[in-house]
């Protein structure tokens, strides 16, 4: 029930757009060229999964995961 806070950062030109995902389902979107904060307000054990952030330009994609555990 206590708030979860994740965070993405990247930098890129063209300012990369940042996407936070969990599994094909896209949570936040935006195009930004500082960084992009994912809040989860009230975090329940359905909650608990993998999450990517993905950091894409016309000149690549890169993106890193984390898997969120909830007791």
């Amino acid at each position: 029930g206590t708030p979860v806070e994740l965070g993405c950062e990247a930098e890129g030109r063209p300012p990369p757009l940042l996407s936070w995902f969990r599994g094909v389902t896209v949570l936040r979107e935006e195009p930004v060229s500082t960084g992009l904060r994912l809040i989860l307000p009230r975090v329940e054990p359905d909650h608990a999964g993998t999450y990517s952030c993905v950091a894409e330009n016309r000149h690549g994609r890169h993106n890193r995961s984390l898997q969120l555990h909830v007791a």
